[in-house]
């Protein structure tokens, strides 16, 4: 899942993956309001209008910057509510730190709310695949057994054809006995993930008073703050299910520690949370840092650094810098 969330959004640009390539009658149309609009409720950054901008820069046209700000505020104001943020998650769209500071708990609540939904459907799809896959095979195996005992008395059929009958049907039996097998576990599988998802739903409001759901929002509160003050930082985002975040470098960019000055990190590359911990005062993001290749999207495999994000233990869990010396601790 991480490996494909990624490839989409580093293909796609700062401004994000629902962006298309604008034509040259639709950059000549000029109809920017509508533009913004549609990359404000897509929750893209707002690079995408540069995105824009240099796809209608080849044809001669320019960017109504005012009337493209005007239809993205115009999105996010409606997008960035309980509301809104429950179907932007339910629909598994990737929050990348859009919205004010003032409406992002509201977004978040509904946003981690539909993402939890949207993970178990995922779950669930995976399952009706895999019981699909297996009943499909049973069917398979099935029509083989009917083959081969159609030819087995069949009183024309050569000597050789029943030979060959006869090791297509024990091989069809045992295929199929194993594809049964299957079926019945994918089955129960599948009714394990109805159940899940059904309890989920009906349980929303109940998590949503969760220490779950307070953890998950100042987790991902704290991380898209992060990425507001450090330039270094594209955006940060979360991982389906876990809500973990992860948060993208931009390329040549650098983190400093806090104290000394001394480089952490350099992108292009993926900053991937490992824990989040209490810390004298406040708390603590340690992220496990992947290296990128610019250009390409490929992160290395395992982590080439680590840093922290610290953060203050106020009401408003204000960002403190980065550290990342050799030798810290962590209370």
């Amino acid at each position: 899942m991480r490996n494909i969330l990624f490839l989409l959004i580093a293909t796609a640009g700062l401004g994000g993956c629902a962006t298309q390539i604008m034509s040259e009658r639709e950059c000549l149309a000029g109809n920017w309001y509508a533009a913004g609009f549609e990359d404000g409720a897509a929750g893209l950054l707002e690079a995408a209008a540069d995105e824009r901008a240099a796809r209608c820069a080849k044809f001669g046209v320019a960017v109504d910057t005012r009337a493209y700000m005007d239809g993205r505020k115009a999105a996010l104001a409606r997008l960035c509510t309980d509301e809104g943020g429950y179907g932007f998650g339910r629909d598994g769209s990737v929050y990348r730190g859009v919205c004010s500071l003032d409406v992002e708990p509201a977004f978040l609540g509904g946003y981690l709310s539909g993402r939890r939904i949207y993970a178990l459907v995922l779950d669930r799809d995976a399952a009706q695949s895999a019981y699909d896959t297996a009943s499909s095979q049973a069917g398979y195996q099935s029509n083989a057994i009917n083959k081969a005992r159609y030819v087995l008395g069949d009183a024309e059929a050569t000597a050789e054809e029943i030979e060959d009958a006869k090791g297509a049907l024990d091989y069809a039996l045992r295929a199929h006995k194993r594809a049964t097998h299957d079926a019945e576990d994918a089955l129960y599988a599948l009714g394990r993930a109805d159940e899940a998802l059904d309890q989920a739903i009906a349980s929303t409001t109940q998590w949503r008073r969760s220490r779950a759901f307070a953890d998950a929002s100042l987790m991902l509160a704290e991380a898209h703050m992060f990425a507001r003050q450090e330039t270094a930082i594209s955006y940060c985002t979360d991982e389906v299910g876990s809500f973990r975040p992860s948060c993208w470098l931009r390329a040549g960019a650098a983190l400093h520690d806090r104290d000394t000055g001394v480089l952490c990190v350099v992108g292009p590359g993926e900053a991937r949370l490992v824990r989040r911990q209490s810390r004298v005062p406040g708390w603590a993001h340690e992220y496990a840092f992947y290296a990128g290749e610019e250009g390409s999207g490929r992160t290395a495999r395992r982590p080439t650094d680590e840093f922290q994000a610290l953060f203050e233990g106020d009401a408003a869990h204000t960002y403190l810098g980065v550290s990342c010396q050799a030798t810290r601790q962590i209370y």
